[in-house]
C-alpha cells in the first residue's frame, strides 16, 4: 500500500471538479475506519461550492488553501453516538486518515486543516453551518487535483522506537 508512504499534504489545486464517484470512494473509505464500540460518531459536511470554500478558508489562518480546493469536507463528531469527545476525536481522526489515503490512491491531493481543540475555529464552523449542539466540527480537509509536485519527506525515525 504505497499510498501511505507516498501521501503528503497538497496545498495547490487545479480548478477541475472531482468526479462524483471519486468523492463517494473517499467518503466510503472514511466509513471503513475503526471506532470505539463501533459507534461511528463521524458526521461529514461536504461542499464543492467555490463561494462557500472561499468563505470557509477564513475559519483558520492556515485554511487559506480552501479557496483553491474543489472539495471541502468538514469532519464532525456526533456526540449522541458517543458522548466522549476525546474518543470521538480519535475515531474521526482514523476516518480522516482513511480519506487522505483513498484520495492519494485516486491521485487526488488533500490537506488536513486543524480545528479542534481550538474552540474559536470550532465555533466558526459550528456557526457557519448552524449545527445542533450534538454535532461538533473538528476540522476540515481540502481536496482537489494537485497543481504542484508532491514533496515527500523521510519521516521514519528509528530513534522514536523502543523495543522491549
Amino acid at each position: 500500500m504505497n499510498s501511505i508512504f507516498d501521501r503528503c499534504s497538497i496545498r495547490k489545486f487545479k480548478k477541475e471538479a472531482l468526479k462524483k464517484e471519486e468523492i463517494d470512494l473517499i467518503l466510503k473509505a472514511a466509513f471503513c475506519a475503526p471506532s470505539a464500540k463501533n459507534c461511528q460518531p463521524w458526521y461529514f459536511i461536504v461542499t464543492e461550492d467555490p463561494k462557500k470554500l472561499k468563505e470557509l478558508s477564513e475559519f483558520s489562518p492556515y485554511a487559506k488553501l480552501l479557496a483553491q480546493a474543489t472539495l471541502g469536507v468538514v469532519v464532525c463528531a456526533d456526540t449522541t453516538c458517543n458522548p466522549s469527545l476525546d474518543y470521538c476525536q480519535q475515531d474521526c481522526a482514523a476516518a480522516t486518515q482513511n480519506m487522505l489515503i483513498e484520495a492519494k490512491e485516486l491521485n487526488i491531493g488533500s490537506c488536513w486543516l486543524g480545528g479542534y481543540p481550538n474552540l474559536d475555529r470550532v465555533q466558526k464552523l459550528k456557526t457557519y453551518f448552524n449545527l445542533p449542539e450534538n454535532i461538533v466540527p473538528l476540522w476540515m480537509v481540502a481536496f482537489g487535483y494537485p497543481d504542484q509536485e508532491a514533496t515527500l519527506k523521510e519521516k521514519y525515525k528509528e530513534s522514536k522506537i523502543r523495543y522491549e
